[in-house]
């Protein structure tokens, strides 16, 4: 594992790419046995819930051989969990994208803003 690798890991998730992977197998493990889990040893409560949005890391970008959207439009991919510069590999929650060529600080701002 590169070191630049493991910093954007670090940068976005608050841990080493390994780390990221055993907390995701935890979570698939978790949502296997949901049914098999005793609700009563839930620790955590939440009251006055509700399902809201948050801000997660993404990329932004102009798709090509994308298997439902057409080339060539800009896109937003799912939730981004690793990218790897060295290699010019990402992975979202839905795929691998092989990285391209990287915008230029204010590129998505100066060409694609709601104003033009």
């Amino acid at each position: 594992m590169s070191d630049h690798t493991d910093y954007s890991s670090r940068l976005w998730f608050g841990m080493t790419r390994l780390e990221l992977v055993e907390h995701l197998r935890a979570l698939a493990r978790d949502l296997e046995t949901y049914e098999s889990q005793s609700v009563e040893r839930i620790v955590t409560k939440i009251d006055r819930w509700a399902i809201a949005r948050r801000a997660v890391p993404c990329l932004v970008g102009i798709a090509t051989g994308h298997p439902t959207l057409g080339d060539g439009q800009p896109i937003f991919s799912s939730e981004l969990f690793f990218l790897d510069r060295t290699r010019h590999v990402a992975r979202t929650f839905s795929r691998f994208y092989r990285l391209g060529n990287e915008a230029s600080p204010g590129y998505w701002e100066n060409n694609y803003s709601e104003e033009r």
